[in-house]
């Protein structure tokens, strides 16, 4: 295009064409986020440890993004066990806006949309583990459905940063829970041995002849591979 036409001279493909020239661009500055007051990783995780007391927990802040013109932030949390209210079937969502908790019509809100489109199964969890996603929207304008402001729209650009976000945090408990169920494997194992190895160094000793049974320890911490879970 040439930089020097005139405004009013533009065809509807040459502005087509500009459109996506922009959209394609990855070299926009991010929007001036200074005037945002997120909670912070730090915070957010301290608030969900000390109200549902988990065994795993993780939180991720995206980084300013933009809708419209007006910048926003996403904050997101995940947490797993301690005091996690299981629900019949689904993840437990709890949504802020501006610090302010979001109680009512879950079900419309952006959030909800994101945790009902992922495929948690890849993460390793199930709709009957206790599970609660924490979601937090900081923006200088909420995109609020009514005026009743209990839930957010779902605008792309704040769908695919909560959707960034709860990926992140589900990566996290997708490790945690590997490394639990690994444990718990090793420990069975563990117990096996532990229960058969006696018996067979007392039949061996008394096979053999002897009167001293051999020490099965050093064979115990061979087999032995039990590793530390990460609690988060």
């Amino acid at each position: 295009m040439n930089p020097r036409k005139a405004t009013a001279n533009i065809s509807p493909e040459e502005i087509l064409t500009l459109v996506n020239a922009m959209k394609s661009f990855g070299r926009f500055l991010p929007p001036d986020a200074s005037c945002l007051s997120p909670l912070g990783e730090e915070l957010l995780e301290a608030g969900i440890r000390k109200v549902l007391k988990p065994e795993f927990v993780a939180v991720h802040q995206r980084p300013p993004a933009s809708y419209s013109g007006y910048p926003f932030i996403v904050e997101v949390g995940i947490a797993y066990g301690g005091e996690v209210p299981k629900e019949d079937n689904k993840i437990t969502l709890l949504r802020f806006a501006n610090k302010i908790p979001l109680l009512f019509d879950e079900a419309s809100d952006v959030s909800w949309k994101v945790v009902n489109s992922l495929d948690w199964r890849r993460y390793n969890v199930t709709m009957d583990m206790p599970v609660a996603v924490i979601t937090h929207l900081c923006s200088t304008k909420i995109p609020y459905k009514t005026v009743g402001k209990e839930y957010i729209a779902d605008r792309p650009e704040i769908e695919r940063e909560i959707l960034c976000g709860l990926r992140e945090v589900a990566r996290r408990l997708s490790a945690f829970i590997s490394r639990r169920r690994s444990v718990e494997m090793e420990r069975r194992r563990l117990n096996i041995f532990l229960k058969y190895l006696p018996k067979l160094a007392s039949f061996s000793t008394s096979l053999a002849g002897k009167k001293e049974e051999p020490d099965i320890n050093p064979l115990l911490r061979k087999v032995s591979r039990l590793a530390v879970v990460d609690e988060g």
